[in-house]
């Protein structure tokens, strides 16, 4: 036992510190000199490089400043967004179109894109009331109305919930979620339906790794894209989602196809039908463009299973995943939170009336 260690059973008595031994599956390799190190460790224990955060992970340390950082998340939700008002029309000439393509770090033809959607179109977020006021501000001028919402109001961290089946009645209809008690909704409170389609590219890359270098062993990619919508009652909570390809579509009965995509059509033309309030919005894929420069997309790469294939060699695969889902939530929730504040307005408008 070295010095160090007598010291420091003598001032501080209480768990064993003996060395633990780990199973082989449970170590980690470094990246650097492919050794393997005790998952317990975050730097290797051979040449000092940070070790994969795999291993991190298994024994997480506790934040040394938890109420800057829970601060800091909170303020990162609390930005502003600057919505294009839904009307039906706002003809701009070109000038003004050119104007507020600069504003916004946009091209002019997507700017026009946005304005003839008649939605309610985020042009901008900003980090707090005082900066988002000034690009209003300058956009007013131009013609262009537009509205200021905060981010926190449309309950973005609330997860979807899916469903995976409807059933029809005269009054309503019901809906199975994947877990959970069925969601019954009359068909006067169904009043909006964002559809769009989920998009996912996954990037894999496989490697052989040794002292001296990587040798790039593989590359593919994978695409994957499959239509799906959300449901929103006259009320504030979160809607419901339909993935095509997960959904059971007999409640079409004799109208059922083969293929999902035309399911799909079928349904939304049904409930088009039966929810005569219903207003359905079917612009995002349009508007993919704009809503890239307010929510963009970010790729999430994370390490998939390594193998060792020799002395010194490590085969390791790496997966980057590239989707809209987040981007879709935030503009269907956003499109939800407009519509309700149309809606309430109404009521105040005849209530004063």
């Amino acid at each position: 036992m070295s010095d160090r260690d007598n010291g420091s059973s003598s001032f501080h008595p209480g768990p064993d510190t003996r060395p633990q031994s780990f199973a082989p599956a449970e170590l980690i390799t470094c990246d650097e000199c492919l050794r393997a190190n005790p998952p317990t460790r975050t730097n290797c224990l051979y040449c000092g490089a940070l070790l994969p955060a795999t291993g991190n992970e298994r024994n997480p340390q506790p934040p040394t400043q938890p109420v800057a950082e829970n601060v800091e998340s909170a303020s990162a939700k609390s930005g502003f967004y600057v919505v294009l008002a839904p009307v039906e029309s706002q003809d701009l000439s070109e000038s003004s179109l050119t104007e507020a393509a600069a504003v916004l770090d946009l091209k002019t033809a997507e700017v026009q894109v946005a304005i003839g959607s008649g939605r309610p179109v985020p042009l901008a977020r900003a980090e707090g009331i005082d900066q988002a006021s000034t690009i209003a501000d300058r956009l007013r001028p131009l013609g262009i109305r537009v509205d200021i919402f905060r981010e926190d109001t449309l309950n973005l961290d609330l997860p979807v919930t899916r469903i995976r089946a409807l059933e029809f009645s005269d009054d309503g209809l019901a809906m199975t979620p994947l877990g959970g008690e069925r969601i019954s909704m009359k068909w006067d409170a169904l009043i909006l339906i964002v559809t769009g389609r989920w998009l996912v590219k996954r990037v894999v890359v496989e490697e052989r790794r040794h002292r001296s270098g990587a040798k790039l062993l593989d590359s593919r990619e994978l695409f994957s894209d499959e239509p799906w919508m959300d449901l929103y009652a006259n009320s504030n909570d979160v809607g419901v989602r339909v993935y095509a390809n997960s959904f059971d579509f007999s409640c079409l009965g004799a109208e059922k196809s083969i293929t999902a995509a035309e399911n799909f059509t079928k349904l939304l033309n049904l409930l088009r039908r039966r929810a005569l309030k219903v207003e359905i919005d079917d612009t995002y894929r349009s508007l993919q463009a704009v809503l890239g420069s307010v929510w963009p997309l970010e790729p999430q790469t994370n390490k998939g299973a390594w193998r060792r294939t020799g002395v010194g060699k490590v085969d390791v695969s790496t997966v980057t995943i590239l989707d809209n889902e987040s981007q879709f939530n935030s503009y269907s929730r956003l499109c939800q939170y407009v519509k309700l504040h149309g809606l309430e307005t109404t009521d105040e408008e005849k209530a004063a009336g």
